[in-house]
């Protein structure tokens, strides 16, 4: 990312981030589920958990990322502190993008992506993140 790219960025208010995502969680009607463990359990995520800087946003967030850096060969900046009594351990610190709705789109596209008919896949978005990551490394050896 060059300083013309930095300069460009916004600095967004996580906790606004999170409330539109929940609302958008909410009007979408998906149960959001994670696998749990050995026994391979599906635990529904309740809305404001899964949208929360301390729940499963910074998940979202990584994924979203790495889509939006995928597509447009730049990505957004994040900040995550380490959290142990956050639900995944972390949670997000800040946000700076070019836009708000290149956040929310790219985390939208995230979302949809692992999206199937039991609901919404988190673990699942390790794959959109590899897959992503895997795509522009793959350009860059080309270029």
């Amino acid at each position: 990312m060059t300083a013309t790219d930095v300069d460009s960025m916004k600095a967004l208010d996580p906790a606004y981030v999170s409330s539109v995502l929940r609302a958008l969680l909410i009007e979408a009607g998906r149960d959001i589920l994670v696998e749990d463990g050995p026994r391979r359990d599906l635990i529904r995520i309740p809305f404001d958990a899964a949208a929360a800087v301390d729940g499963l946003l910074p998940i979202f967030l990584v994924a979203g990322e790495a889509i939006w850096r995928d597509v447009t060969g730049r990505g957004f900046e994040l900040t995550l502190e380490r959290d142990l009594g956050a639900l995944m351990s972390w949670r997000v610190d800040a946000i700076r993008a070019e836009a708000f709705s290149a956040v929310l789109l790219s985390v939208m596209e995230a979302i949809a992506t692992v999206a199937g008919r039991q609901g919404v896949m988190v673990l699942d978005l390790a794959r959109v993140f590899d897959e992503a990551t895997a795509r522009i490394e793959a350009r860059a050896a080309i270029e």
